[in-house]
C-alpha cells in the first residue's frame, strides 16, 4: 500500500481524537483506557502509542484540538454593533453559546480533575484559550479607550477581568453543576448585567477611569 500521506496522517490524527475525545468527557481520564479509545478509533493500540506515546499525550492533544478548533471558527473579524457594550456583547455571545454546553461543561470537569496531575496541560489551556479571548477583548477595549468610550490605564488586565468576570465564571458554575450548561435567557440576562457592571467601573469620569 506504500506509506501514507501527510493527508491521511492528518485524517488518522483527527479520527483518533474524535474518538478519544467522547470517551474522555463521557469517562474521564482515569475511566476511558487506551483499549477503550483504541477500540473506538478502531485501530490497534499499537497504533495508538504510535502516534501519541502515552495516553496522557493523547488526552492533552484533545483538550487543546478543542480549543484550538472552536477559538478558530469564533474569532471575531469586527464588529458593525455602534457601542462597546454591544460590541463586547457579540464576543460574549460567540464565546458563551460554544461554552455553555453539557459537552463542554464535561471537558471542563475532566480538566479541572487533571490539572494537578497535568499541570502543563493546565498552563497551556490558559496560554492557549484565555490569553486569545484576552487578546480578542483587549482590542474591543482599547480601540473603545482610543475613541473616549472608556477610560483604561491598562486594557490588558481590564480584559482579564472581563473575561473571567463575563466568561470563566458561568463556565464554571455549570461544570459544578451550580447552573444548568446551557446559555439560555436566564444566562443571556445575567451575562447582560455583568457586562453593564465591568462597563460602569470603566467609563470616564471626571477624575480620573477605570482603575484597570
Amino acid at each position: 500500500m506504500g506509506r501514507p500521506t501527510t493527508e491521511d496522517a492528518l485524517r488518522l490524527t483527527s479520527h483518533i481524537l474524535k474518538s478519544a475525545r467522547e470517551l474522555f468527557f463521557e469517562h474521564g481520564f482515569d475511566g476511558a483506557s487506551a483499549d477503550m479509545i483504541a477500540e473506538q478509533a478502531r485501530i490497534s493500540k499499537r497504533t495508538l502509542y504510535a502516534r501519541f506515546g502515552s495516553k496522557a499525550r493523547v488526552f492533552e492533544a484533545v483538550i487543546l484540538d478543542e480549543i484550538d478548533t472552536q477559538l478558530r471558527a469564533l474569532e471575531p473579524s469586527g464588529s458593525d454593533e455602534p457601542d462597546i457594550g454591544s460590541r463586547l456583547g457579540v464576543i460574549a455571545d460567540r464565546l458563551l453559546e460554544w461554552l455553555l454546553t453539557p459537552r463542554i461543561a464535561s471537558m471542563e470537569r475532566v480538566v479541572i480533575a487533571q490539572a494537578v496531575r497535568f499541570p502543563a496541560l493546565a498552563a497551556n489551556i490558559h496560554d492557549f484559550g484565555y490569553q486569545r479571548a484576552v487578546q480578542w477583548v483587549a482590542s474591543i477595549l482599547a480601540h473603545a479607550d482610543a475613541k473616549g468610550e472608556l477610560s483604561l490605564a491598562d486594557p490588558v488586565f481590564a480584559a482579564e477581568q472581563f473575561v473571567t468576570l463575563v466568561v470563566v465564571a458561568p463556565m464554571r458554575r455549570a461544570a459544578l453543576g451550580l447552573s444548568p450548561p446551557a446559555y439560555d435567557e436566564a444566562a443571556r440576562d445575567r451575562i447582560s448585567r455583568g457586562i453593564d457592571l465591568f462597563l460602569d467601573g470603566c467609563r470616564p469620569r471626571q477624575e480620573g477611569g477605570c482603575s484597570t
